[in-house]
């Protein structure tokens, strides 16, 4: 039987050898193609070679993430992408899977038991999320008026101690997007600074938690 062809693309070398091991561990019929730093050596390779399925991770997380993927499954449409992130979001999430991307998985996951499977189902056709991002789909959070699921996400982050910049990489939008959203937030949420907005959204996701 012939095996898959999957490419494994990050920025993070422990991160490629890391997923290339596991793979050729599983004695699986997956074996690793190529290993790529960025998306144009995946479309450059993909040219001229079968690859199933790419193996993304949360290194590749750009202001142009959307549009880079969105061009990838134009292009080769037969490709599965399979993403492993660490700070998963609502609008994110959904936006991926809206594009094409056919697995989400979050880097806690049991990937070493879990990514071979998910790579067999992502080029079978069928979709898999992780739990750590269905919550995102199953659920639907009332929020302040004026306030969206990217407000919100961008809140969330901030939470986690990030900078705007890093914000708007992780959620793949402008820089600009972040600081305006961030503007909107201080408005809305009545308070003088970004320091006071991240205080106060700790209160709200410690809310949040005891209500679930």
């Amino acid at each position: 039987m012939t095996a898959i062809q999957v490419g494994i693309v990050s920025t993070n070398a422990i991160m490629r050898a890391g997923l290339q091991k596991m793979i050729s561990d599983s004695g699986s019929r997956i074996e690793v193609a190529g290993i790529f730093e960025s998306f144009a050596d995946v479309d450059r390779f993909a040219q001229t070679r079968s690859v199933r399925a790419l193996i993304a991770d949360e290194t590749m997380q750009t202001a142009n993430l959307i549009k880079e993927l969105k061009r990838l499954v134009e292009v080769h449409p037969g490709l599965a992408i399979i993403l492993i992130l660490q700070r998963p979001t609502a609008s994110l999430s959904q936006r991926l899977m809206t594009v094409g991307v056919r697995a989400l998985l979050h880097k806690d996951d049991d990937l070493e038991h879990t990514l071979n499977h998910t790579i067999l189902t992502a080029v079978s056709g069928s979709a898999t999320v992780s739990q750590h991002f269905s919550r995102f789909f199953d659920s639907d959070q009332s929020s302040p008026a004026g306030i969206n699921q990217r407000d919100l996400d961008i809140l969330q982050l901030l939470t986690e101690g990030l900078e705007p910049k890093e914000i708007a990489a992780s959620l793949g939008v402008k820089y600009h997007v972040v600081n305006r959203a961030i503007n909107k937030l201080l408005q809305t949420y009545e308070v003088q600074s970004v320091v006071q907005l991240g205080q106060m959204a700790h209160q709200i996701v410690k809310v949040r938690k005891k209500l679930e």
